[in-house]
């Protein structure tokens, strides 16, 4: 490969990587937004990454598989919008209010991206979330596949969040101890940023197994190196919450020994 190729290749990597994390970033704050200016910045995202197509130079594979894997994830919003606590919960969400005509676009898109013979971490992205418009409703979501795709993209991109995200799966399928070892796997190099990360997800599997005083333990690791004061209040909420459980958990066995 010319040094030429070498340099246009990073050069679009670069470029969809930019569009790839500006996406995600106007895509939280339509459903956090106060204002439909804000809801709509996603689409201009959107549009100009499909601009990129028109370029010979950036009309490539990985090309149509981010802007696959926009309209898929871009699908779900208005019922992301209409969910009382406006989160992306796949499970309590109205799949009436998916844009199907989004997700129509999105999927051919994914199979024009299938011409290369690379996969890049769009492919996954845009598999994952096909995955997830496909499936009927949640509980025929195809799980495994979707641990498959993130063990594919671990190979590819063998990051925290990733790890995370693949661990979250894990936990749907398998359940929490499943989860627990999953984010046991991860190196997070001594980085406070990863530490705090599988610390807190970690914490959130030992409260589903109501093992509270292993999650103070992990949400104490991750609020004492934070650095951010709203995420230290965060921690010591889930601290106090944990602590109140432990508690009534005692009384109960009090009141049982009677």
């Amino acid at each position: 490969m010319s040094k030429n190729s070498n340099h246009k290749n990073s050069d679009l990597s670069e470029i969809l990587r930019s569009k790839y994390e500006k996406f995600n970033l106007c895509f939280e704050a339509a459903y956090k937004g106060r204002n439909y200016q804000e809801r709509d910045e996603y689409r201009e995202v959107i549009k100009s990454a499909k601009q990129l197509l028109l370029n010979t130079k950036y009309n490539k594979p990985e090309t149509g598989a981010l802007i696959a894997y926009m309209l898929l994830r871009a699908s779900r919003l208005r019922a992301i919008i209409n969910n009382v606590a406006r989160v992306p919960d796949l499970k309590n969400q109205n799949r009436m209010l998916w844009d199907k005509r989004m997700i129509n676009d999105g999927l051919e898109y994914i199979n024009k991206s299938a011409s290369g013979n690379e996969v890049s971490e769009y492919h996954l992205r845009a598999g994952i979330n096909a995955c997830y418009v496909l499936a009927k409703d949640y509980e025929s979501t195809d799980w495994k596949k979707i641990i498959s795709l993130y063990n594919q993209y671990l190979e590819i991109n063998d990051s925290t969040e990733i790890s995370i995200e693949r661990a979250k799966i894990i936990s749907k399928v398998y359940g929490p101890k499943a989860g627990i070892e999953a984010l046991m796997e991860i190196d997070t190099k001594d980085n406070p940023l990863r530490v705090i990360a599988v610390n807190s997800s970690l914490a959130e599997y030992h409260i589903k197994l109501n093992d509270f005083k292993q999650a103070i333990e992990h949400l104490s690791k991750s609020h004492d190196l934070s650095k951010d004061e709203q995420e230290k209040s965060s921690y010591l909420n889930k601290i106090e919450f944990c602590r109140q459980q432990i508690m009534l958990s005692k009384k109960y066995d009090q009141a049982l020994s009677f």
